[in-house]
């Protein structure tokens, strides 16, 4: 429906997803790279919640933006992570894992507002978590004002995110896997939000 109104906008998706967006006007894979408004934009590879999820990295521009950007749909959002609706817990940590590895200052534009929510959850797997209390708190007050959450930023997210942080002792305390591997931790984690 958009292309239509706008016949000369390009859409960019997997390459991988085709079949199933067939109107793709670039299509891309990891470690490509797009220029958009005289920008360099590299392309992640983010499995997990899909198949071929995709996420976008813009590095600081002094012409277009001041931070690092990530556009990063349903793979990571403040305070949460996305479904497993086609990937698994592995490739979901994976992904996360590897957008965390991010320069702190990165500002995330998640695909939806579910901070609320999510750290409403995230205090009952890391309740002593006083960065998440402060946070929680904050969040509930821009809410209430009608005020957005997002953008967030790595470095707030590696504080605050249960999904980026399954080596925390309090989280593996409360969720009864002290000492796990990081991949049991996070899967635990996604297993008690999806019945949340």
């Amino acid at each position: 429906e958009l292309k239509r109104h706008w016949p000369q906008a390009a859409i960019v998706a997997s390459k991988a997803d085709i079949d199933r967006i067939p109107f793709q006007t670039v299509s891309v894979t990891d470690g490509d790279e797009i220029s958009f408004l005289e920008t360099q934009i590299k392309v992640i590879s983010v499995p997990g919640h899909t198949k071929h999820h995709l996420a976008y990295f813009l590095p600081s521009n002094k012409a277009l933006n001041r931070f690092p950007l990530l556009f990063c749909g349903d793979t990571l959002f403040a305070a949460g992570c996305g479904r497993l609706f086609e990937g698994s817990a592995e490739d979901m940590h994976q992904s996360l894992k590897q957008l965390a590895s991010l320069p702190n200052e990165t500002k995330i534009y998640c695909a939806h507002e579910y901070t609320q929510a999510n750290a409403a959850f995230a205090l009952t797997v890391e309740p002593g978590n006083q960065d998440l209390l402060d946070r929680s708190e904050e969040i509930n007050r821009l809410r209430a004002n009608n005020i957005p959450t997002v953008p967030t930023s790595i470095g707030l997210e590696r504080k605050t995110n249960p999904f980026l942080r399954p080596d925390s002792a309090n989280l593996q305390s409360t969720i009864g896997l002290v000492g796990a591997s990081p991949l049991e931790v996070f899967a635990e984690t996604r297993r008690l939000k999806d019945n949340f």
